[in-house]
């Protein structure tokens, strides 16, 4: 049974923002708080008990504002049931996602909820984020993949969102499934991939959302075995490109991710990593995907030049290495591989002529 509390009965709200909660309520008063204080006001707060036994809390909580509204959940269901029983009773047709140790910024709920009124075929919808620590100190960011292409291209390595970035149309959400109520960890992961068959995607560029690593949180307490949980996401995505999904050598798929993330990858590792970006991107830029349109191939040409770039400015080591790698980068960006081995044929050329006049 679910007991639903507060709010206004008669008020259908632009935007409902789902936040479920279980034993680790260190934070709860501050995501909470960074949600009655957004700059858009036209939400409701749906606020899942999921089985604590600390009612007075959560009425607590309700008293705060008009547009909280509870949800109690008599036992622990987990978090995706929980979500779902909470989107169930949200009245907004845009679902919004906190986590309970998160902090939204102030423009946070505005600037998703102005994204999906732009483009009416965008159904899902991030953003980057400012990292911060239990302490609520900042020790870093991450800038996500932006473009609809450019999510479909991450989701084959990793996850392309933050949940607590997120919001979605309720009827996407719907159309996808719903969360997976037997992914008790990754259940975000999956619903993204049930759903980018059915809308395009975008990841704002501003850092709306400050997340927090938290050692308590449910990723850092389920990290054992963790990329083992979303494998068959990537079989299936490497599937539907024609190809055989090998990535179980943890350490090997962490140097594709990191790089996809803009890191560089150490100088012995780079070959082999290299060579298997370039087998996918091929593959994944010559196949067909939903929800086409023409920008997307100018996100395309941006994707590819990005990628051959930045791996011929960080090279593997030793000329063999060095010419299969442009090899490979060739059809994608024959100019940026020919300015590359330009530049490096005159740095050696320029290393050998004092040697030869003296």
């Amino acid at each position: 049974m679910v007991d639903r509390t507060g709010g206004d009965a008669d008020r259908v709200p632009r935007a409902s923002v789902v936040m479920t909660v279980y034993t680790d309520q260190r934070f709860l008063d501050a995501a909470v708080n960074s949600i009655l204080t957004q700059e858009f006001d036209d939400f409701e707060l749906v606020i899942v008990d999921d089985g604590t036994g600390q009612d007075a809390v959560f009425q607590e909580l309700a008293r705060r504002d008009p547009r909280i509204r509870l949800v109690t959940n008599p036992t622990n269901l987990g978090t995706a049931a929980a979500a779902n029983r909470g989107i169930e009773t949200a009245r907004g047709e845009i679902i919004l996602r906190l986590d309970a140790d998160d902090i939204a910024e102030p423009a946070h709920v505005g600037r998703l909820v102005a994204a999906l009124d732009e483009d009416s075929e965008l159904g899902l919808v991030g953003h980057a984020v400012t990292l911060i620590d239990e302490a609520d100190r900042v020790v870093g960011a991450q800038l996500m993949p932006e473009t609809d292409l450019e999510i479909r291209w991450t989701i084959l390595f990793h996850n392309p969102f933050y949940h607590s970035t997120i919001a979605y149309r309720r009827g996407c959400f719907e159309a996808a499934g719903r969360y997976r109520i037997d992914e008790l960890v990754s259940q975000d992961h999956y619903l993204w991939f049930d759903m980018l068959p059915l809308c395009r995607a975008r990841n704002l560029a501003e850092p709306l959302t400050r997340y927090r690593l938290n050692a308590l949180g449910l990723t850092a307490t389920n990290a054992t075995n963790a990329r083992n949980r979303t494998h068959p996401i990537r079989q299936a995505s490497w599937a539907r490109l024609g190809l055989t999904y090998d990535l179980y050598d943890d350490a090997f798929a962490q140097d594709l991710t990191q790089f996809i993330r803009g890191h560089v990858i150490a100088v012995d590792r780079r070959a082999a990593a290299y060579g298997k970006l370039l087998g996918v991107l091929n593959a994944f830029l010559a196949a067909s995907r939903p929800c086409r349109r023409t920008e997307d191939a100018v996100a395309a040409r941006q994707l590819a030049h990005g990628i051959v770039a930045r791996m011929l400015a960080s090279p593997p080591p030793g000329l063999t290495e060095m010419l299969r790698v442009c090899y490979l980068c060739w059809p994608l960006d024959w100019r940026t591989v020919t300015g590359a081995v330009t530049k490096r044929l005159a740095i050696g050329l320029k290393a050998w002529l004092p040697k030869t006049g003296s």
